[in-house]
């Protein structure tokens, strides 16, 4: 019996524990809760009058500066998360974020939406139109002339039209005769009737006259001369006229023959004129009316770089008198590249080395392909004008030497090197000959 109440009143205890628990956890909650809301309503009450005085339209822009890339870590951390809230705030609603803990007033979240909306659109200032060191003359010039980003960029002087598009305003005048051009130009006249042209004048009168070429005198004789006046074309660098307008006189007459392909040709590009290469008034070459007694002077005029090499101590005889450049090159035009008169590399080579045109039984890929791959016809300091000292030449295509034992200091470079044992180099027709031994 006594077991049994002792029993029960163990487990009323227990029943009396088990439902005490419940009541002290859910005021222990209510507690917290409590002293929760009144710390959150105490912060909230003494910040209300700062959030009042800051987040206003005059508030937002005097309290928070302008976007700048310069700006230091911490200002920018303060924006974006201002950003960040306001673009919250502007997502929600002015509804939506007034039943929440904080109470904005509707200009308030105006102010912050359009500031989020701005902020995010907003971009740092381009420096396209700021000064560039790469415009300016010199690094001094750049400093003492600065120019300000926001101010406008200044308007480029005109720029001079190239002398190919100069153009003259035509002159009304007419035809005078030749005599009345002797009166001022007797001296020119003279030199001139020693050329080609002017002894072809002299046995077919009307031919060659000085109006032909020069145009209508009269406005310039009715002037009293002088170099331009009057709409006469001098052909000098000084002349208004274009290129083009120029060579139309001179293919008047010359516009067949090798002059076939000027129109398009890479001098005609460069708005050359036939006057500066030819002397038209006096003669000077033995041939083709050049304005230098050596034709290869003519060219070197422009291709400063071929004068150079000729002078190396392989190059063609042109030093020698024994060609010339066009003898390979024509400088009217070609339809193939360089201005080269045949059609291929190796067909201008093969007009003097015809030994090595072939047909070979055993022929030599890089040989037969173009003779510039071992060659600059042009000049070089290694013999036979090759671009590369033997056996490096031929370590471009085959390697280096004959498998692990050879080197540059080995028996199979020695002397003439590759050409040793490799002599016919060209092409071979010996049926022995597949390695172009013989």
């Amino acid at each position: 019996m006594k077991n049994r109440n002792s029993f029960a009143v163990d487990r009323g205890h227990t029943e009396a524990l088990s439902t005490d628990k419940p009541k002290s956890r859910s005021s222990t909650k209510l507690i917290l809760l409590a002293a929760s809301a009144a710390i959150c309503w105490a912060a909230f009450a003494f910040s209300q009058p700062v959030q009042a005085e800051t987040f206003t339209v005059e508030g937002i822009k005097s309290s928070l500066p302008a976007w700048s890339p310069t700006k230091s870590e911490p200002a920018t951390a303060d924006i974006s998360a201002l950003n960040s809230f306001a673009q919250q705030i502007a997502a929600e609603g002015p509804k939506a974020a007034e039943g929440k803990s904080h109470s904005f007033d509707n200009q308030t979240l105006t102010a912050l939406r359009n500031f989020a909306q701005h902020l995010g659109t907003e971009q740092p200032a381009s420096i396209k139109d700021q000064p560039k060191l790469a415009q300016a003359d010199n690094f001094f010039d750049w400093l003492s002339h600065p120019t300000s980003p926001g101010a406008p960029a200044p308007t480029p002087a005109p720029v001079p039209l190239a002398k190919g598009k100069r153009t003259a305003v035509p002159v009304e005048a007419h035809v005078v005769g030749d005599k009345v051009c002797l009166g001022c130009h007797a001296g020119q006249t003279a030199e001139f009737k020693k050329t080609l042209m002017g002894r072809i004048s002299m046995t077919q009168p009307g031919k060659f006259t000085c109006e032909g070429c020069h145009g209508p005198g009269s406005a310039h004789a009715g002037a009293g001369g002088g170099r331009g006046v009057g709409g006469i074309m001098s052909f000098e660098a000084d002349d208004p006229r274009s290129s083009e307008e120029k060579n139309a006189i001179c293919l008047a007459c010359h516009e067949r023959g090798e002059r076939t392909y000027w129109p398009g040709s890479v001098h005609e590009q460069r708005n050359l004129a036939c006057v500066n290469c030819h002397s038209i008034m006096k003669q000077v070459s033995r041939k083709a009316q050049l304005k230098t007694p050596f034709e290869p002077d003519t060219c070197y005029q422009c291709h400063k770089d071929r004068r150079a090499q000729m002078f190396r101590s392989s190059h063609m005889p042109l030093r020698e008198g024994k060609i010339v450049c066009s003898d390979c090159h024509n400088p009217h035009g070609s339809s193939t590249e360089a201005l080269l008169r045949k059609d291929s590399i190796n067909d201008v080579c093969y007009t003097c080395h015809a030994e090595k045109r072939g047909p070979f039984l055993f022929e030599h890929e890089p040989v037969r392909e173009n003779c510039d791959n071992c060659h600059d016809p042009h000049g070089t300091v290694i013999e036979y004008s090759l671009k590369l000292m033997r056996p490096r030449l031929c370590f471009e295509c085959h390697g280096f030497g004959h498998g692990s034992t050879a080197g540059v200091g080995s028996i199979y470079v020695m002397g003439r090197s590759c050409q040793n044992c490799h002599t016919a180099i060209h092409g071979s027709n010996s049926p022995a000959g597949g390695a172009l031994q013989r």
